[in-house]
């Protein structure tokens, strides 16, 4: 784990840093925006639902088959030409496809709203930057660097789109100037992950198709059509409730959820730093039949990564009413408490389980992947078009909490079916009840008569202080331990 926290704690801090940025614009500036920040979120997150079919699935092949072509002395054997003629021949041949149904989902969103039939086009290129942008980033990731990666896909939005929307409500572009400045960022991204492999040394795109014997052409095929299927299905489970919400209930309700599940996905910042670390690993693991490795890198971070959800999720919930009372336009984001409880409650039965469900992705058995996405994605598209229109946003978290619920399960049942390992130890109670108890003294501390803003401060304190120190007292995760104790001798 000594790559995975150094790597892990500088990506971290960079998005701590974006978090804080993004929790500013989710409090400050996207709520006086709704309907239009409701119409970027859609047209950032249908890009990326429909990224495995753009791409035909080269983004799970990337990781998975680079130490095959890994060899500097050979140029990776232009594994990155290689991978960029894939990408460009997939999203032309999406293309030709779309102009023979183009016209019929035009005249659907059409009438959905104005904002819809004015700007739809839009989708087009932002679906080229996004597989563009996206081949380049797992590609870099391979070199087991994750933070300028991460600063140009990630952090880099959290910076772009306040900035926009506060041009906008400033009055000083107008929202047709925003949404072609926001293909000229995307542009930018790419420029710069063009620039960032060419630092590395690795920008080598002349192919060795010599490498790419029958055996090995075979096997990639039938891992890019998994990643098709499993991409699609990963994403039905993770993103299809945006596209929902803005399809069935309008822009302005997903400009809500969207900032709802910002909230929610903060959790996730460290699960991030670990999953871009792990994947390199495991694919090597798996390349050396190395079970002990994959079992070790399984248990702990599945430990970690559960200490961060509570304890990020906890600090939040417990001042949850302090939060929207802040928040701009709070009458009506108020309707998104709910939202972010349930999306918050699925982040956390993700992060429990660590990287389990790469484990078998990237194993001799990935084809069983089917099952463990292609059932929770049809769980979601039908709890999702059922409860959407009865619960609204809600009805739309249900969905996407039962289905994340359930892939995980699969996952786990798939992974001990074959290999016989999981992600749970003895200390994962200790820890679950720790945080249950502090939560509960931090909860009883609220009653205390005082300003409402000072009795969030006190509150969020305790529970962070008290399950921290239950994690450090009980020895219940060594990496957290030692992060502690070198903190408080700096201290």
């Amino acid at each position: 784990m000594g790559l995975i926290q150094r790597q892990g704690l500088k990506y971290s801090i960079i998005n701590w840093g974006g978090v804080f940025i993004g929790a500013l614009s989710t409090m400050f500036i996207f709520p006086r925006a709704l309907e239009e920040y409701g119409l970027i979120r859609f047209i950032l997150d249908t890009s990326m639902l429909l990224f495995p079919l753009l791409s035909f699935g080269i983004n799970s092949v990337i990781i998975r088959f680079f130490p095959y072509f890994e060899d500097y002395e050979h140029k990776h054997n232009g594994f990155l030409g290689i991978i960029l003629i894939w990408g460009g021949i997939s999203y032309l041949l999406c293309m030709l496809l779309f102009l023979g149904v183009g016209d019929s989902i035009f005249a659907f969103y059409s009438s959905k709203g104005a904002l819809f039939k004015q700007y739809l086009w839009i989708l087009l290129p932002t679906m080229f930057f996004t597989t563009l942008n996206t081949i380049l980033n797992q590609y870099s990731i391979c070199f087991k660097k994750i933070v300028v990666p991460s600063l140009l896909f990630d952090v880099s939005q959290k910076i772009a789109l306040p900035a926009l929307i506060l041009s906008y409500l400033a009055q000083w572009i107008t929202l047709s100037t925003l949404l072609y400045a926001l293909l000229v960022y995307l542009g930018f991204v790419s420029v710069g992950f063009l620039a960032y492999i060419i630092h590395l040394k690795a920008f080598f795109v002349v192919p060795n198709f010599k490498k790419l014997d029958p055996k090995l052409r075979r096997e990639m095929a039938s891992y890019a059509l998994f990643g098709l299927v499993g991409g699609i299905g990963f994403l039905l489970v993770s993103r299809f409730d945006s596209w929902l919400v803005s399809t069935m209930i309008g822009l302005k309700n997903n400009g809500i959820y969207a900032i709802s599940a910002f909230i929610a996905n903060t959790m996730e910042v460290p699960s991030r730093a670990v999953i871009g670390l792990s994947l390199p690993l495991i694919s090597r693991y798996w390349k050396d039949n190395n079970i002990a490795e994959i079992t070790s890198l399984y248990q702990k971070a599945s430990i970690n990564l559960l200490i961060m959800a509570l304890l990020i999720f906890g600090i939040f919930w417990s001042s949850v009413d302090a939060f929207f009372m802040i928040i701009a336009n709070s009458k009506e984001m108020e309707t998104g408490k709910m939202v972010v409880l349930l999306l918050g409650l699925g982040r956390i039965v993700d992060m429990a389980t660590g990287v389990n469900n790469y484990i078998l992705n990237y194993s001799k058995y990935f084809k069983y992947s089917y099952v463990q996405i292609l059932i929770p994605a049809i769980i979601s598209v039908i709890l999702g078009l059922w409860l959407t229109p009865l619960y609204g946003m809600v009805g739309a978290a249900i969905s996407i909490l039962t289905s994340t619920t359930i892939y995980n399960a699969i996952s786990i049942l798939l992974n001990w079916h074959f290999f016989k390992i999981q992600p749970f130890t003895r200390t994962f109670g200790s820890i679950i009840l720790s945080a249950i108890i502090a939560f509960l003294c931090a909860k009883t501390a609220s009653l205390l008569p005082m300003h409402w803003l000072l009795n969030a401060i006190l509150v969020s304190g305790i529970f962070s202080t008290l399950f921290v120190y239950a994690i450090w007292k009980m020895q219940l995760s060594t990496e957290v331990v030692n992060l502690i104790n070198k903190t408080l001798k700096k201290i």
